[in-house]
């Protein structure tokens, strides 16, 4: 890189020392006018608060229609657990978040509005709407221009008879579209999302006998009704690609494409491939490798990356987050990965708005790379239910205690030299071949991280499972990465076939 530098000889006089300064005021204010029309409106004047005035969902104005409607809601139960905020919205000038309300209450807004959409008539099966999950949110990609609006529900149907309240079904629905100024009708979401779940009651069985419950019961019960995906009752997932998520969901994946898998370091390359990795010491992902894939079709035509929404190995599925693929961890009934943080909005305002100050007073001064939390490693939930993806635990939902078990074990054969083994670069074992170290991780929802030598070192990001053990298994010489996610039922059979030979070698 050049630099040219201007100098310009020293004013002789009070006319000229004056004339002189006020050419560096115009100067100043040339530059900061130049780079305030280069950065975000939000940038330009410093923001008073973190948080803005809270958003108003005002579904008055919206109207769905079902056809052929066999029902009639004659209320809304607010089930969901903690009863978390709606979400999280940026609006004003600063682009500042403002947390997501109604007016009222969840049940008394959506039992009106919903009650006004389709009256009752008397042939209409009564049912109550118990939500499970509300979501309206906007996320930020690199940018603002990248910004998702977008608004999901999950909620189970009861049908009121004579008895009292019978579960009928699960209903749920998502919608996304631009946010952040393109499109701000999040209330327009929410009732798209409304829409889409209640056109799933149509074809309902209203014959099948649940058990009763009452009123009192609902935000607490946990019906069964439903049948579980065929992912979640396979050992392992098929080897293959996954086009869609009921793709996934049905285990059933296109098993003729070609797959290629490229490893990339975070390094300078990752910044091209996605601006928002934090690379060099300050990277939570240093030391990890992050997986990139080709695809062809079985004739050999290529694959775009964003028509794929993830694959299989045949031991280990990937979810793709933009540009990188992360290891999915099943969690009982929903899954869990390690992916990187959305970009946060105010520490970047924060920095456009420095870089336009400093700019004026210096002649230039650019602070790059991605601010504040921006890229780094944050635990995400995938739900089944609606395709969501979201930072796990979302604001204000209640996570249950619960500790997790990993197992890193090296097989038989190699050197043996003892490795150490890192829990957040922090030394807490060393093995050698034929032996097992346990960890137990006590803090369900945030990742961890398990590296190998020394800080810095060859390391896997993961957040481990409460539903069943995890186990890794550990290649010191492998190319690829020393650490290998294996199936729990094969991790478990390996690892009690050396803790076997273990004690009959005593």
């Amino acid at each position: 890189m050049s630099h040219t530098l201007s100098f310009y000889p020293a004013p002789k006089s009070a006319k000229q020392q004056a004339a002189a300064k006020w050419w560096r005021a115009l100067r100043g204010l040339a530059l900061l006018l130049a780079y305030a029309g280069a950065v975000p409106a939000a940038a330009q004047t410093a923001p008073s608060a973190l948080r803005a005035k809270a958003y108003i969902l005002d579904l008055s104005q919206r109207r769905i229609t079902l056809p052929e409607r066999t029902f009639y809601i004659e209320q809304v139960v607010d089930g969901r657990a903690g009863r978390p905020p709606i979400g999280m919205i940026y609006r004003g000038m600063y682009d500042k978040q403002a947390p997501v309300l109604f007016r009222q209450s969840l049940e008394a807004e959506l039992g009106t509005w919903l009650q006004q959409q389709f009256p009752k008539r008397p042939t209409d099966h009564t049912v109550v709407l118990c939500v499970r999950q509300l979501g309206v949110n906007e996320t930020v990609r690199g940018t603002a221009k990248g910004a998702i609006a977008s608004a999901d529900l999950v909620a189970d149907i009861y049908e009121h008879q004579s008895d009292g309240y019978h579960f009928v079904r699960t209903v749920a629905g998502r919608v996304s579209d631009r946010g952040i100024g393109d499109n701000s009708d999040h209330a327009e979401h929410l009732a798209s999302a409304l829409c889409i779940s209640l056109l799933q009651v149509l074809p309902t069985d209203w014959g099948r006998p649940q058990p009763a419950r009452s009123l009192a019961q609902l935000a607490s019960d946990k019906p069964r009704g439903m049948a579980r995906p065929a992912i979640l009752r396979a050992a392992t997932p098929r080897r293959g690609l996954y086009f869609t998520i009921e793709q996934f969901l049905a285990n059933q994946p296109d098993t003729t494409a070609e797959l290629h898998i490229d490893t990339v370091g975070v390094h300078g390359v990752t910044t091209v491939l996605e601006p928002g990795v934090p690379t060099g010491n300050s990277s939570e992902w240093k030391g990890t490798p992050v997986l990139r894939a080709r695809m062809r079709t079985a004739k050999g035509d290529r694959i775009p990356s964003k028509e794929v929404w993830g694959f299989s190995d045949g031991r280990q599925a990937y979810f793709r987050q933009i540009n990188y693929y992360r290891p999915l961890t099943r969690q009982s009934d929903f899954y869990t990965f390690v992916g990187a943080a959305p970009l946060d909005v105010t520490a970047a305002n924060r920095r456009a708005l420095n870089n336009a100050m400093q700019g004026a007073a210096s002649g230039g001064f650019y602070d790059y790379g991605p601010a504040g939390n921006t890229g780094q490693p944050i635990v995400y939930s995938l739900d089944l239910r609606t395709g969501q993806t979201g930072p796990f635990p979302a604001p204000g939902q209640v996570v249950k205690r619960d500790t997790a078990f990993v197992y890193v074990y090296r097989p038989l054969g190699g050197s043996a030299e003892p490795q150490r083994v890192l829990l957040n670069d922090h030394q807490i074992g060393q093995l050698q071949p034929g032996e097992t170290l346990e960890i137990p991780w006590p803090h369900f929802g945030r990742a961890m991280r398990i590296g190998l030598g020394t800080p810095g070192g060859p390391a896997l990001l993961l957040t481990p499972s409460t539903a069943t053990a995890t186990y890794i298994r550990l290649w010191p010489t492998s190319a690829f990465t020393p650490w290998q996610l294996m199936p729990a039922q094969q991790g478990e059979a390996e690892v009690d076939a050396l803790e076997k030979r273990r004690q009959e070698a005593r």
